[in-house]
């Protein structure tokens, strides 16, 4: 139950229920004010515009996943950070469509990306293939996330039926449709993302003997 004090945490704390009972869109700084039974320019203090109140459900939603912070193997900074955005996306499968509309921002946002780079240095990996490796991550876990998120109504719309196409020119459509539900694509990206990482890391060069 939301305090009726109005503050920036209140209403990012409503922009986020709103979000997930009726999608991203239904966010609006006219129902929020609505919700918490206040006029809309009472808002203005705390929170100046939507995107203000976007990059507040970010913020929110970072604090509350959890993400892997301080020393940590980078394999398993790759699993847990996979891990708790995707345990946030199912609790939260309309605000988090909030990460679709820029990166986050702050320091609680940086830190988990900080223990990424350290976890990969750490590791051995150069510097051009830390960054690579943890914004392939990041931006791998957010898609397939979002895609699981999205209402079920607009993904039968974007989707192709598959019933629809004749069987004898798609086999292998319909035959990788009737597994489509039960395959753990997830976990499958990220084993994947790991053995790709790991082969792409660069041997250390061998220091040149010194002779006397």
């Amino acid at each position: 139950m939301i305090s009726p004090r109005l503050s920036r945490e209140n209403i990012v704390a409503v922009a986020i229920e709103l979000a997930d009972e009726n999608g991203l869109a239904a966010v609006t700084l006219r129902g929020i004010a609505a919700r918490l039974a206040v006029h809309v320019t009472s808002l203005y203090n705390h929170v100046p515009t939507k995107e203000a109140v976007i990059e507040g459900m970010v913020e929110a939603l970072i604090a509350e996943a959890r993400l892997p912070t301080g020393p940590i193997g980078w394999q398993d900074w790759v699993r847990q950070f996979a891990a708790a955005m995707r345990a946030l996306g199912r609790r939260h499968p309309g605000a988090f469509e909030a990460f679709h509309y820029g990166p986050a921002k702050g320091k609680r946002a940086a830190e988990p990306i900080e223990a990424g780079f350290a976890a990969f240095r750490a590791a051995g990996f150069d510097v051009r293939t830390t960054y690579s490796a943890v914004k392939a991550v990041t931006l791998s876990v957010l898609g397939h996330v979002l895609e699981d998120t999205v209402p079920q109504r607009n993904r039968k719309a974007a989707r192709t039926d598959i019933g629809e196409l004749p069987v004898e020119r798609f086999p292998n459509a319909h035959a990788l449709n009737r597994v489509a539900g039960r395959t753990d694509t997830f976990g499958y990206l990220i084993e994947a993302l790991i053995a790709g990482i790991a082969a792409s890391k660069k041997p250390r060069a061998r220091r040149k003997a010194v002779s006397n």
